[in-house]
């Protein structure tokens, strides 16, 4: 990243940390697992990435679930009826309506930096 990397602030959804939440150590661990060249939360790339896909993909499950279909509108109207999930980025409460259609909001965003070849979340 190089020598200025720390003095560029960018936002993320989801930083793993040494106090990850119980969720994200089980999925920080199993990423140790399938992928052994894992040795520090450096080597976690993109971090941001894992987390959105992690939640989509559970989500697109329970709307699968909820829809008791594949079939386009149905999936559509199983993201409606989610009313939670407890995610890896944040434990959404009904994340999509017919209005919303985007889980995440403005406040699930953290300022971030790189410290030492990790990305970790700007003090307050």
């Amino acid at each position: 990243a190089g020598p200025n990397a720390s003095r560029v602030h960018f936002i993320q959804t989801y930083v793993f940390t040494e106090n990850n939440s119980a969720k994200g150590d089980s999925v920080l661990a199993a990423l140790k697992q399938r992928f052994p060249e894992i040795k520090s939360l450096a080597d976690v790339t993109p971090a941001v990435g894992i987390a959105n896909a992690y939640d989509a993909m559970y989500l697109a499950a329970a709307a699968i679930e909820k829809a008791g279909d594949t079939q386009g509108s149905k999936v559509r109207d199983g993201f409606y009826a989610i009313d939670s999930y407890q995610g890896l980025i944040k434990d959404y409460q009904q994340p999509f309506t017919p209005s919303k259609h985007d889980a995440l909001g403005p406040d699930d965003y953290v300022f971030t930096q790189f410290v030492d070849g990790r990305i970790v979340p700007l003090a307050p």
